[in-house]
């Protein structure tokens, strides 16, 4: 009887660094998405925070992280090879 745990332990090549520049862009999308959410809900007029510079603090951070979000998509599209038609 053979091994069934050696089958399928390596379905995919050890070095995609694709994969990992992937799985950062989507945390750092996540990360933007939630913390403009949180910067937003003083502007909506659901409750009126205590100290809104902790809000405008949340905006400067937001911002930052958009950029991020940004650069790394140019850098992943001035990687990508020219697609011939």
């Amino acid at each position: 009887m053979e091994d069934r745990r050696a089958t399928g332990t390596r379905r995919q090549a050890p070095d995609q660094p694709w994969l990992k520049r992937e799985g950062e862009l989507v945390g750092i999308v996540l990360w933007a998405v939630g913390i403009t959410t949180l910067a937003v809900l003083p502007d909506t007029g659901v409750f009126l925070p205590r100290s809104p510079p902790v809000f405008l603090g949340l905006k400067v951070v937001a911002a930052w992280l958009w950029l991020l979000v940004g650069a790394q998509c140019w850098q992943c599209w001035a990687r990508r090879p020219p697609q011939e038609p």
